[in-house]
């Protein structure tokens, strides 16, 4: 009897580790890149992520590693994995809607398009349920526009103008084709919504462009010049970028970020160092970063040799912008040779027009014994900040600051031109015909001014 009980055991007990070892063996594998073609550091961040995929087959861990892969660019892999969670939680719109837009990105835009449609036909009537079949159906009309089926793209986006990017691809379709006039009062009625949108005045210019409204396209062109927000234009790629700041070498970059206010100088030169040790050879957008940030660090350190070592490497890899050039200046006005600073400093000035660039330029012309020219770039330092303002909308600012710099160099045509530009925007049109004239006395060929005088009446 005891015998006949241990075998009933026994035959138990290999019966269910028979089953949990077929359930283990069942579970699919992750399917993931080759480990030569990824960031190394990825691969690290990922392994946790992996295990967990193979410990538990849970939806979660399966989502978590997907969203990381998505991340990084790897749609496929990552369509597999929510293809997982969609099998183990049928009934998820999240899966459905990452594998849809995985579909879309790897270019199978007919099979997207299915899926987009079969998650808009089931969104429910809330509040929430209204952004989705916006996003939806904008993400269609996206998918349309790149099989070349614009009808079928301008219908959905018609179908969608509560949502202003689809608002701006349909003004877009019908300027294409010819239908300025139809274009133009979605394009207004936009603008209201958005004031300084520089997606509809970029459309808006291109359409006064086809009539023969000559007033309309220069006030356009103005309205364009201080236009700064932007609509986005691919709403549903955005949800990507957190997934990409967790993992590898961006996660690094996110953490050195948010030390960089309360470091010393020397821990966040020993940190950049570790991330260029950790990046070794292989060729990345963060190399060319992480070496401009560490020359500025130097520079704030006041290590002339080592910021010049670390900008050979720059020019090394063909980088040799303005700001290279700068630091070059800087670095051997530190040793002593202003001469050669100089010269660097003003080549500098000609290939940039960032006012911080002019304004250093300004210090070292004048620490290299030249108060001339470098009082002539600050009065340009503050012309562009003054115009920077000026785009801002913030005209009292940027009129304070073109004062500034006429005060310091009053020969300079363009801060004329600027200050007249600037008081249109404040309706000072009496002072702003002034300026534009006082501008054309010190350059009679400044064809901008001239053009304003003749369109506010002055011949």
């Amino acid at each position: 009897m005891l015998f006949r009980s241990l075998m009933i055991l026994f035959v138990v007990e290999a019966l269910f580790c028979g089953y949990f070892l077929f359930q283990r063996a069942a579970r699919p594998e992750p399917v993931l890149p080759e480990t030569r073609l990824m960031d190394p550091l990825f691969v690290e961040d990922i392994q946790p992520l992996v295990a967990q995929v193979k410990k538990n087959n849970a939806p979660y861990d399966w989502m978590q590693l997907g969203e990381a892969l998505l991340g990084q660019g790897y749609y496929s892999h990552a369509e597999l994995c929510f293809g997982q969670v969609a099998e183990l939680v049928p009934e998820s719109r999240l899966a459905e809607s990452r594998i849809a837009y995985c579909l879309e990105r790897t270019g199978r835009t007919e099979q997207s398009t299915d899926k987009y449609l079969e998650l808009l036909a089931t969104t429910d009537q809330s509040r929430e349920g209204d952004r989705e079949r916006m996003q939806i159906r904008y993400e269609i009309g996206r998918n349309y526009l790149r099989e070349e089926q614009t009808e079928a793209a301008e219908a959905i986006f018609r179908e969608n103008l509560g949502f202003l990017p689809a608002r701006y691809q349909l003004a877009k379709l019908l300027i294409r084709s010819d239908r300025v006039n139809e274009a133009l009062p979605l394009i207004e009625e936009s603008i209201q919504r958005v004031p300084r949108s520089l997606k509809f005045r970029e459309l808006e210019l291109q359409a006064h462009r086809k009539t023969d409204n000559t007033e309309s396209f220069h006030q356009c062109a103005l309205e364009l010049e201080r236009a700064q927000h932007s609509v986005p234009l691919h709403p549903g790629s955005n949800f990507i970028e957190p997934f990409r700041l967790q993992y590898g070498i961006d996660r690094r970059v996110e953490e050195f970020n948010k030390r960089l206010a309360g470091g010393s100088l020397d821990e966040l030169a020993g940190e950049l160092e570790q991330l260029l040790a950790l990046l070794g050879e292989r060729p990345t957008t963060h190399h060319p970063i992480f070496l401009m940030r560490l020359v500025e660090v130097d520079r704030q350190r006041k290590r002339p040799e080592r910021m010049r070592e670390t900008i050979q490497q720059l020019n090394n890899m063909r980088i040799n912008n303005a700001e290279i050039l700068l630091y070059r200046a800087q670095a051997l006005g530190m040793l002593g040779d202003w001469n050669q600073a100089r010269v660097l400093a003003q080549r500098a000035a000609l290939m940039s027009k960032d006012p911080e660039l002019h304004q250093s330029v300004s210090e070292i012309l004048e620490q290299a014994g030249q108060g001339a020219e470098g009082k002539t770039e600050r009065a340009l330092a503050l012309r562009l900040k003054a115009m920077q303002a000026y785009r801002a909308n913030q005209l009292n600012d940027a009129e304070e600051l073109i004062e500034k710099s006429i005060e310091l160099n009053p020969e300079d045509a363009h801060a004329w031109y600027d200050r007249g530009m600037i008081r249109l925007a404040l309706e000072r049109a009496e002072a702003a015909r002034a300026d534009f004239a006082s501008c054309l006395q010190r350059n009679p060929r400044h064809g901008r001014a001239r053009a304003q005088l003749e369109r506010n009446g002055v011949k």
